[in-house]
This record gives C-alpha cells, sequence and structure tokens, in this order.
C-alpha cells in the first residue's frame, strides 16, 4: 500500500514536472527581457490593426452597402505595400530597426486621427479611406518586415522559432479581444466609428512608447561594409536573386502565398456575411473576428511548443488541409453558433500553418539576409488586399459563401498535391538555422 502511494506521489510529481517544462518550453522567449518589451509593444501595435480592420470595414459598407467597396478599400492600402516591400526589406537591413518602428508606430497614429476627425466632423467620403488606406500600406509596409527581421537581434538561435511563434501567438491575442472591442465600441452611440478610430491611435500611441525602451539594434553583418552605406536598386534585387538561388526558399515563398491569396480575404469579407447571410449586429461582427483569433492564438501556441520538432512540415501540411476544409465549412453553414466554431478551426489552422511556414523561412535564410527575405516574403500582406478585390466582385456577383467555398477547395487542391506528390518536402523542418 505504502509503497503504492508513493509511485502515485511521485507520478504526480513527473506530470507536474512534464506539465512545467511544456509552459516553459513554449514561453522560453519571454524570459528575455528585450523581446518581452518587445512583444507588449506588438500586442499594443496589432490590437489597433485588429481594430482599424473591423472599423474600416464597417465604416465603408455602411458608406456603400457594397462588397467589391471593402476590396477597394483594400486594394489601396495592398497596392502601396505591394510597390514599396523590397524597398522597405533593404531599409529594415540598414538602419536602427527601433527607430524604424517607432516612426512607423507614430505615423499610423497619425493616419487613424485623421480618420477619426473626418468621422466626427461628418465629412468622410468613401474616396478617403482610399487615400488612408494607400497611406497607411505605405507605412504597415516598412513595420512588418522590421518587426520579423528584429527578433535575431533580441533572442539567439536556439529560441529563435520560439520568437517567432510567440509573436504569431501575439497577433492572435489581439485578434481574440481587439475585433470585439470595436464591435462594442462601434455600437455604443456615444463612441461609435470616431472613437474606435480614437482607440486606434491609442494603441499605436502605446506601441511607440514601448519600443522606445528598447537598445539600439545596428543593421546586422553583411558582406560588404559599403552595402550599408546607401540603399540602391541592386540591393533591392539581390533580395529576389537570393531567393530564386535556393529552391527551399522559392517553394517556402509559394506555399505561404498560396492561402494568403485565396484564404485570408475571407476577414475582409466579414461584414458581408455579417449583413447579408448571417443577418446581425456589428457587436456580432467583432464576435466573428475573435471566433478567429482565439483559434489562431491556439494554433500559434501550438507551434510555439512544437518549435523545435524536425517534423515541421509535415504538421503545415496538416494545418493546411484543415484550413482549407474548415473554410469550406465555414462558408456553406449559415447559422451563428456553427459559424463561430468553423472561424475557430480556420485561426487554429490558418495560423499554425503560417507561423510554421514563416519559421522555416527564417531557418533557411541566412541572419545578412532576413529584412530583405521577410520584406517579400511579407508581400503577402499587400497580395491579400489585392486578392480581396476579385473576391469581393465575385461575392457580389455570386455571393460570398460560394466564393469563400470555391478558395477553400483551390487551397485544399494545392496542399493536398504537396502532401501526396512532393513528400521530400517532409524533411524540410530538419534544417537548423542557415549561417551561408
Amino acid at each position: 500500500m505504502a509503497h503504492r502511494a508513493v509511485s502515485s506521489i511521485n507520478s504526480l510529481q513527473a506530470d507536474k514536472a512534464g506539465r512545467g517544462a511544456v509552459i516553459g518550453r513554449t514561453f522560453a522567449s519571454l524570459g528575455n527581457p528585450s523581446y518581452r518589451a518587445f512583444w507588449i509593444s506588438l500586442l499594443a501595435s496589432y490590437s489597433a490593426m485588429q481594430m482599424n480592420i473591423v472599423a474600416r470595414g464597417y465604416l465603408a459598407y455602411v458608406l456603400t452597402g457594397s462588397a467589391t467597396a471593402l476590396g477597394l478599400v483594400s486594394l489601396a492600402r495592398g497596392f502601396s505595400m505591394l510597390m514599396l516591400s523590397p524597398f522597405a526589406g533593404v531599409i529594415a537591413d540598414h538602419v536602427d530597426k527601433r527607430k524604424l518602428l517607432v516612426a512607423t508606430q507614430s505615423g499610423l497614429m497619425i493616419i487613424a486621427l485623421t480618420a477619426s476627425a473626418l468621422v466626427h466632423f461628418q465629412i468622410i467620403k468613401f474616396w478617403h479611406l482610399i487615400i488612408l488606406g494607400l497611406l497607411e500600406g505605405a507605412i504597415f509596409t516598412f513595420n512588418a518586415p522590421t518587426r520579423q527581421s528584429i527578433l535575431p537581434q533580441l533572442v539567439d538561435d536556439h529560441t529563435l522559432s520560439n520568437a517567432i511563434a510567440l509573436n504569431a501567438s501575439g497577433r492572435n491575442l489581439t485578434r481574440i479581444v481587439a475585433p470585439s472591442l470595436a464591435g462594442i465600441i462601434l455600437g455604443i452611440s456615444v463612441l461609435g466609428i470616431s472613437g474606435a478610430f480614437d482607440c486606434i491611435a491609442l494603441a499605436y500611441c502605446v506601441a511607440a512608447i514601448l519600443l522606445l525602451r528598447l537598445r539600439t539594434i545596428r543593421p546586422a553583418e553583411t558582406a560588404s561594409q559599403a552595402s550599408r552605406k546607401s540603399v540602391r536598386i541592386t540591393d533591392m534585387l539581390s533580395g529576389f536573386r537570393y531567393i530564386l538561388h535556393s529552391p527551399r526558399l522559392r517553394l517556402l515563398i509559394v506555399l505561404g502565398f498560396v492561402p494568403v491569396l485565396l484564404g485570408n480575404p475571407y476577414q475582409t469579407l466579414l461584414p458581408v456575411f455579417q449583413a447579408r447571410v448571417l443577418n446581425v449586429g456589428p457587436t456580432e461582427l467583432g464576435i466573428l473576428y475573435g471566433a478567429a483569433g482565439i483559434g489562431g492564438l491556439l494554433g500559434t501556441l501550438v507551434v510555439a511548443a512544437i518549435a523545435d520538432d524536425p517534423r515541421k512540415a509535415t504538421f503545415q501540411l496538416g494545418f493546411g488541409i484543415l484550413y482549407a476544409v474548415a473554410l469550406m465549412l465555414f462558408a456553406l453553414i449559415h447559422v451563428l453558433s456553427i459559424d463561430l466554431v468553423f472561424l475557430a478551426i480556420v485561426g487554429v489552422a490558418g495560423d499554425g500553418y503560417s507561423t510554421l511556414n514563416s519559421t522555416l523561412v527564417m531557418l533557411n535564410t541566412d541572419r545578412a539576409w532576413y529584412g530583405r527575405v521577410m520584406s517579400i516574403y511579407m508581400m503577402n500582406w499587400s497580395l491579400m488586399p489585392l486578392a480581396t478585390l476579385p473576391l469581393g466582385v465575385l461575392a457580389d456577383v455570386i455571393g460570398a459563401p460560394f466564393t469563400e467555398a470555391i478558395a477553400g477547395s483551390l487551397i485544399l487542391a494545392v496542399v493536398g498535391g504537396v502532401t501526396l506528390f512532393y513528400p521530400a518536402w517532409r524533411k524540410m523542418g530538419e534544417t537548423t538555422p542557415a549561417t551561408a
């Protein structure tokens, strides 16, 4: 009897130690003070961005009542991002990344305050959203690759994969709280759309203040000191050449773009599902965004826990297939409670897939090229808004549900094809950080 009691105690202690090890492994990077401050600033910045997605989409739909209009607003944002992305990567590799991030947060804050003023004085027009979208996209182009490429200078190689996953987890945490908060603010008559943009500006201000606490982040060592003295067209083109000469990076870039182009525009079309399909209000719209955020947070926490697993590429393909199937089911079933579940699954699978893909890109890129490679990879942020326009037009013609169902089936075909016909891909996760 005593022997069994001792065994039970030892078993409980072992289970507790095992759980502690998993938790410690999942949040390992947050033990680094510099990364911790950076991560909290990320929460503020992406909370602002998520609230802006809801407020801007809701405002555009209120002004026009058209899904095509939602696509046009996204197109404006994506166009400037697409044009400036390669240039932004070169800048990120040449300057103090902390100062660049502070500048981007300040610029985004000014744009949010401008939108708030236009709404407050009741002079907002649809073309204002186009102009603000162009400016916002131009600034955000410098924000995204810089945030990603700064990580190797905040953490060591051993915790880099974990830091990438925790970044994605932080973004998804904001997708849970921020859209719901935006929906609540939009539903309060005293605050409304203008108040939502005020809160967005405040969040960007907090992000900038937190970034000021970081130490100066010098440019990474490159092959030539002269390459850091000026930004040239050849510097931008060199990023494309670097990727073209790496078969692994080429495939990773393509696999990263496919679900972004075809699947992620569902986020922009959610106001259409809210108003035309589910017939609910702005508060429920925020809850729809929040459900996807909850799923995304869970997905990226799973990735953080398995960051060192050599089967990363296999897990990625599994997430991709699940993402496609859940997106199709969300599109075809029009019950709010059921759709919330499918959106959560879409979030789990979609963000698990994209986080693993980003991790594999970083692990196959030399440190001196992080900024340029990530700026090209982050062009999917601009391509998604560009893809939203034709999907928005298609949604006006055949309906949003059939549009998203078609998109999900195409993603399933691509990811399923890689799974079936390219088994060598599964060994991709066995790589170590590139040093060549």
